[in-house]
């Protein structure tokens, strides 16, 4: 079970710290690794050094945060993301969109970093998971139309991301560049301006939700 441990687990802020010691020290040996060494001798040592660390890091996290810990594995992902351990970054926030109130967010974070690796379906995959979050705000929900119309023109999918931008549209006209790229899909489409937000108009976007998000 999440949190099922033998032992109660350290207080939230000892857990934080020990973490939060542990990525400064990997971004201290980064560096060592990364610049010009002697001889090879002292390169590979130093590249031995960063991968110790980082198995011992994740060692400690893994006896030391629980799964049901949303925000350290939120946390962890970003800071892993921004090393370029993508992997790992996935893998964290998988973790963290456990929580209801992160579900959204996460599976976005996780959208973003397959369209990073060049995982164009993945990556589809991931944002239509944050727009099934039962939790989401509007901003949110327009963020993730916008990131799968983007990911659909790299699909070469033009049909599908004109969809979700046009479903932006109609909620708000000035959203990004979002006129633009409708423009450039249909260029016979009514100017985004001239699209007003109705009922009628959102039923019909619930209506016709299913064709392209259970794809």
């Amino acid at each position: 079970a999440l949190g099922d441990y033998p032992q109660e687990p350290a207080p939230a802020s000892d857990r934080a710290f020990d973490i939060a010691a542990s990525l400064d020290a990997l971004d201290e040996l980064e560096p060592v690794a990364s610049a010009p060494q002697r001889t090879s001798f002292s390169s590979s040592a130093s590249e031995v050094d960063v991968d110790q660390v980082f198995a011992k890091f994740k060692e400690g996290v893994r006896a030391q945060v629980s799964e049901s810990d949303s925000a350290t594995h939120y946390d962890l992902g970003v800071a892993y993301k921004e090393m370029g351990l993508s992997n790992d970054a996935i893998a964290e926030f998988e973790l963290a969109a456990q929580d209801p109130a992160r579900e959204c967010m996460c599976w976005a974070m996780v959208g973003m970093i397959q369209l990073e690796l060049g995982q164009v379906q993945k990556s589809i995959d991931a944002y239509l998971r944050g727009l099934q979050a039962a939790q989401k705000t509007v901003d949110q929900e327009m963020s993730l139309y916008y990131d799968l119309g983007v990911a659909h023109e790299l699909k070469q999918a033009p049909q599908e991301a004109l969809y979700y931008f046009q479903k932006i549209a109609r909620r708000d006209p000035g959203y990004r560049d979002v006129r633009h790229r409708i423009a450039a899909l249909d260029p016979s489409a009514a100017p985004a301006s001239q699209t007003t937000p109705n009922a009628t108009g959102d039923d019909l976007d619930d209506v016709f939700d299913d064709l392209f998000e259970t794809k």
